[in-house]
């Protein structure tokens, strides 16, 4: 597991995610800021992970993004986060997802989107 609390992710490079989950990986965001990234946070294959009352902002495509080889059984968990409007993709007109994949098992309540 790996767990983020209270910290500033910001700057991590073209074409890079602020944090990324992958392949059996799991893991717990909260009370972060998340900003200046190419994408907030990635998801990909078989994942556990949570993000809680984080604030994503100025993140280049959006706040997360579901690889398109994501499994069905992979579970995300995103509660309580604050989603500025400069963190909401304009393509694929999908707001705080970039492209149209979607963990199999996922959880969303209290997000507030574009502030």
């Amino acid at each position: 597991w790996c767990v983020f609390i209270g910290c500033t992710i910001e700057q991590t490079g073209q074409g890079a995610a602020g944090i990324r989950y992958s392949e059996f990986s799991g893991g717990m965001v909260e009370s972060c800021l998340i900003q200046y990234n190419h994408l907030g946070v990635i998801f990909n294959d078989y994942i556990r992970a949570a993000v809680y009352s984080s604030l994503f902002q100025h993140n280049r495509l959006s706040a997360f993004c579901a690889m398109r080889d994501i499994d069905q059984q992979a579970e995300v968990e995103l509660v309580d986060n604050t989603i500025c409007a400069n963190s909401v993709t304009e393509y694929f007109s999908n707001g705080i997802w970039y492209g149209d994949h979607r963990p199999g098992k996922l959880t969303t309540r209290g997000n507030r989107e574009n502030w």
